[in-house]
């Protein structure tokens, strides 16, 4: 059989995938090529070629020809160009590109078809949270619960198996998500570094790497160059391409049977079945063919024994209190510290409605400790939801003693204390900080024993 698939083979091959599912027996691997987004003129635009147009804007260089990815790195050397500008200077932009982005497009149709899925793993080769959005919006149930690994050259953050349990699926980012650092694969250059830091004894995330192995890959979306997509491939299987056997991976791109890659996989890679349709067109068609009980519905979260259905906080629970614009980095400290401490933070902040008020003052009151999430987008002098929450949470931090700690201010980017735009209650130098929310253990042990004192002075005073 040709390594690209015509029509009517594909035709045939749809059980064989559907069974793997079925299974438990395949993972995912997305990229960017399936966030095409509704363009308001007609058709669609990539994601990332939006990022790049903007990106684009704020370095004042001159607009991308290409689109996608690729479009994202000609932005970037166009900027680098000037000898005089450094490539960490990216980073912390397009990371504050990409959140915007992300709070005003729709979620693209082919993530919200793969969010149906019934696996315990998504690999993404982008740094955005468009794919957890989209596992979110589908399962109401798991909003805040979806756990995100963030693997890069420096962290070396490997797969958990117990993460992989009952519950919500596990994306994995193999090539970062975007934060202030150069932790995440922006430039070919960047690429290029993750694919040495992967393919390295010392640096690769060995529990990952053994699941895709031993697993049915579905690598859709991707857009690899040849030679990438080659080493790519390679890393799911633990023996030479030629000699790999026992599983079957799927390598969707468009491509004619007489490309240089297909050729390739003819010859060599038997084992990966190669469709020729567009990864869109793809995902489309698999949630066709997708039976309705292979639709995964998971059941509500079950109500901790403590909560107060008047309540939206566990009761002594942790309150993360931030600007929306920096909700990608509260997830993240709310997953790192998730395990050993409840932690809830407000997802609508809508000022207006139902009783908005009396709701914060609840939810100020039920906690025991507030943590307020300082950045730029803090310093705004706009009415903004979390300005509420840190008036209600000043009131009540009056009533505790001197070395009790409640009040707790987290800074994420390089805003200081003196800062005329914060209020007098937090212009003092005993902020904790975590540059891009990146939790260190020494946060994480300062966090859980100021956690768990609250939890003991509030059983005191209930006695």
């Amino acid at each position: 059989m040709n390594a690209v698939l015509s029509t009517d083979e594909e035709d045939r091959l749809w059980p064989e995938l559907i069974r793997f599912v079925r299974e438990g027996a395949l993972i995912p691997i997305t990229g960017s090529e399936l966030l095409e987004i509704p363009s308001a003129a007609g058709g669609t635009k990539n994601f990332y070629t939006l990022v790049a147009e903007e990106l684009a804007l704020r370095l004042k260089v001159d607009p991308p020809q290409h689109t996608g990815e690729r479009a994202l790195n000609e932005v970037a050397c166009g900027y680098l160009a000037n000898r005089r500008n450094r490539a960490e200077e990216l980073y912390p932009v397009v990371k504050e590109v990409v959140e915007e982005l992300e709070q005003s497009v729709p979620i693209p149709k082919a993530l919200n078809d793969l969010a149906a899925l019934p696996v315990k793993l998504f690999v993404t080769t982008t740094f955005d949270n468009l794919l957890v959005r989209a596992i979110e919006q589908r399962h109401p149930a798991w909003a805040g619960r979806v756990r995100q690994i963030e693997y890069s050259p420096v962290r070396k953050d490997d797969l958990d198996s117990t993460q992989l349990s009952d519950g919500p699926p596990v994306v994995f980012h193999l090539f970062g998500r975007a934060t202030s650092m150069p932790e995440y694969a922006v430039t070919e250059e960047d690429v290029l570094e993750f694919m040495h830091a992967l393919q390295s004894q010392e640096g690769r995330p060995e529990k990952l790497f053994r699941l895709l192995q031993q697993k049915n890959l579905l690598i859709v979306g991707c857009g690899f160059v040849d030679w990438l997509a080659r080493f790519f491939i390679r890393l799911g299987v633990s023996t030479r391409l030629s000699a790999a056997g026992g599983k079957t991976d799927w390598f969707i791109e468009r491509a004619s049977s007489t490309s240089e890659f297909a050729v390739f996989l003819d010859h060599f890679g038997r084992s990966t079945k190669h469709f020729s349709r567009g990864p869109v067109e793809f995902i489309a068609r698999f949630a066709e063919k997708l039976p309705r009980d292979l639709t995964l519905t998971p059941a509500p979260r079950a109500p901790a024994a403590r909560r107060d259905p008047e309540r939206d906080i566990l009761e002594g629970a942790l309150f993360l209190s931030y600007a929306s614009e920096d909700r990608a980095i509260v997830e993240r400290i709310q997953q790192a510290l998730g395990e050993d401490i409840e932690c809830w933070f407000d997802r609508q902040q809508l000022i207006g409605g139902d009783d908005w008020e009396s709701k914060i003052i609840r939810n100020v009151n039920a906690c025991s400790l507030f943590v307020l999430i300082l950045s730029r987008h803090t310093l705004t002098q706009q009415d903004r939801f979390f300005r509420h929450e840190w008036h209600e949470a000043f009131k009540r931090s009056i009533g505790f003693a001197a070395n009790a700690r409640f009040l707790i201010p987290v800074v994420i980017d390089d805003i200081q204390p003196n800062n005329p735009a914060l209020p007098l209650e937090l212009r003092k130098p005993n902020w904790e900080r975590l540059p891009a929310g990146e939790v260190t253990p020494a946060f994480r042990e300062s966090i859980t024993t100021a956690f768990q004192q609250a939890q003991l002075r509030a059983r005191g005073s209930a006695t």
